[in-house]
């Protein structure tokens, strides 16, 4: 490595490792506060296990709309404002706020990574997975989310649902600072007759829409005023029945075992790994599973099975003689750092992804096909992180990206929006501290193959555009390790590309499907309700059958509004539980009618 690479990657190190220590010390002092200061009751109305998306919009509408009791249980820890600095969430994965799951090894995806391991960041902190998120804002195909109810909900229902979440909940602005990518890309793709397309989902594409405040990461956790009503650093482990209800769960508070009960309700919002663990844990999954594990069966349900994520490829697809992207030393420039903090603006600010884009590859009015257009690469920061983050081999990173150290490099990632590839999440040990066997599949289905490569067709298209000429961008020339005997650009060459190069775009859904009670994979009904088991609700990612049309985020939350208004209040139609609203100066008598009558 010359000089000047090696520097580069020395300077980069050194601010990786001190923000490393920086999160040990934030993480271990909260944990200590924690020990110190935790207080908690017994029996609440309801528990929320996870304070991620999900659990702090429910917790947030319980806060506010009524008088019911809650406590939420995360077991991560609190957030710092440092981490609400939006180029920071790369650096939380790997750390002691994320879980740092990983796929078993891939058969036919991953093949680039250490073990055929492709790495699966998820949020271990208040906020859960948005703390670590490029913050994009997509509501996706209404029409999908009304199927998945089967017509229990209209699309106007719907709509409504993500106007609240945006209105109340989240703060979504445009992005506050643009490499000169973003706008090159603009131009590439109406040269390609793509049109630039506002809000509503439909093929095109448009600049990113963030969940963004002041230039600050926010997230549904962020609306929390109150931090009483959330124990951090606690592990469910399991949760207690009363024949088939559920009554409570069992956490582990700072390694001290403890029981905490329910009256009306358990919700689980731990996500799409960690619910399905929960379940199979508690003694509902499949049956087979379970008594391999010597755990009583509590229901049969096809728990974990089904498990969805979008896969991508194309990292560091594009190169630069010139800078144009968004680089490493932009990061720690004081001039930056002095916009951000004092004006909410400036390269600390930016999600990762600037442009997306919907296309079809099948000329079709429905898009299989999401773009992310990044204005940095794994070469960006010389190895410091991102290498680590993905799980590069060293003989890749070496022959591969190295290369790219002389250019400055961005990336276009085709996404697969519905994939074929099916995978699950099985737990191997009755130790709740013991991650579960995560196994998708990737690209299992040669149907994603196909999709991916059409992708990187169509992205060789816009990098050969006019615009993108002008800039100086060019496809990057070196073939990739493990498909030097191919012909460059070829299907099978780019079938082997995909194949090696295999990304988690980190949206995994459907371990815990909703669905009608006798389909296969049904775990919850049209009312997140787990089937044949009382007082127990899964209401995040894992309820999905079927993923939505972009990134997650923005779904979820709205799931889990719906899922509010259907087993406790509503804004939106008829109450359909017993609920204390506080809108009265007769908040007291009314509180205690509600309890009387509850």
């Amino acid at each position: 490595m010359p000089p000047l690479y090696f520097f580069q990657f020395f300077l980069f190190s050194l601010c990786v490792h001190i923000f490393t220590l920086f999160t040990y010390v934030a993480y271990y002092s909260d944990k200590l506060s924690s020990s110190c200061f935790s207080d908690f009751g017994k029996e609440y109305d309801y528990i929320i296990v996870g304070a991620g998306t999900a659990g702090s919009v429910i917790a947030h509408r319980l806060s506010t709309e009524t008088n019911y009791t809650f406590i939420v249980l995360e077991a991560g820890g609190s957030s710092h404002p440092l981490y609400e600095i939006p180029v920071v969430g790369p650096f939380l994965q790997r750390s002691l706020y994320d879980w740092q799951y990983e796929t078993v090894s891939q058969e036919g995806a991953c093949l680039a990574m250490v073990d055929r391991k492709c790495r699966l960041p998820r949020g271990k902190i208040i906020g859960g997975s948005s703390k670590l998120n490029n913050m994009i804002h997509v509501r996706g195909n209404i029409t999908h989310y009304s199927h998945w109810f089967h017509g229990k909900y209209s699309e106007t229902y719907i709509k409504k649902q993500f106007t609240f979440i945006e209105n109340e909940l989240l703060y979504l602005n445009g992005i506050k600072y643009q490499s000169d990518l973003s706008k090159s890309i603009l131009q590439a793709v109406n040269e390609l007759g793509f049109e630039n397309i506002k809000s509503e989902f439909k093929i095109g594409f448009s600049e990113s829409t963030l969940s963004q405040r002041a230039g600050k990461r926010w997230s549904t956790s962020d609306n929390l005023k109150t931090t009483k009503k959330i124990l951090t650093h606690a592990l469910v482990e399991k949760i207690l029945f009363n024949g088939n209800t559920a009554v409570g769960v069992n956490v582990d508070i700072l390694g001290k075992s403890q029981q905490i009960y329910a009256k009306k309700g358990v919700i689980l919002t731990a996500g799409a790994f960690n619910t399905p663990k929960i379940l199979q844990l508690s003694g509902i999954g499949p049956e087979k599973l379970l008594k391999s594990l010597n755990i009583p069966l509590v229901k049969n349900l096809p728990v974990g099975r089904n498990l969805q994520d979008h896969v991508a490829t194309g990292v560091d697809l594009v190169l630069f003689n010139n800078s144009v992207s968004i680089e490493s030393f932009d990061m720690i420039n004081p001039f930056n750092l002095y916009k951000y903090f004092f004006e909410g603006v400036g390269p600390l600010t930016t999600p990762g992804c600037e442009v997306l884009g919907f296309v079809s590859t099948k000329d079709r009015e429905i898009p299989d096909l999401q773009y992310l257009v990044l204005p940095v690469g794994l070469a960006s920061d010389r190895g410091s992180l991102l290498k680590n983050s993905i799980n590069i081999k060293n003989d890749v990173w070496e022959n591969y990206f190295i290369k790219s150290f002389d250019k400055s490099v961005a990336t276009i990632l085709p996404v697969v929006l519905h994939p074929h590839s099916k995978g699950f999440v099985f737990i191997n040990s009755t130790d709740p501290k013991v991650p579960p066997i995560i196994d998708p599949k990737y690209l299992s289905d040669g149907e994603d193959i196909e999709i991916l490569i059409n992708g990187l067709l169509l992205s060789k298209k816009i990098i050969e555009t006019e615009a993108m000429r002008k800039l100086g961008a060019y496809l990057n020339p070196n073939k990739f390790p493990g498909c030097e005997h191919l012909d460059f650009f070829s299907n099978l060459y780019l079938e082997c590309y995909v194949k090696h190069l295999t990304l988690a775009s980190y949206h995994p859904i459907g371990t815990c499907s909703m669905g009608l009670p006798h389909s296969k994979n049904t775990v919850v009904d049209a009312s997140f309700k787990i089937l044949g088991v009382e007082r127990l609700f899964v209401a995040d990612a894992s309820v999905m059958p079927t993923l939505p049309s972009g990134n997650i985020n923005a779904a979820v939350a709205m799931m889990a509004s719906i899922f509010f208004d259907a087993n406790i209040g509503t804004k939106f139609g008829k109450i359909v539980a017993p609920v204390c609203f506080k809108l009265d100066l007769l908040f007291e008598y009314i509180y205690k009618i509600c309890i009387i009558n509850s």
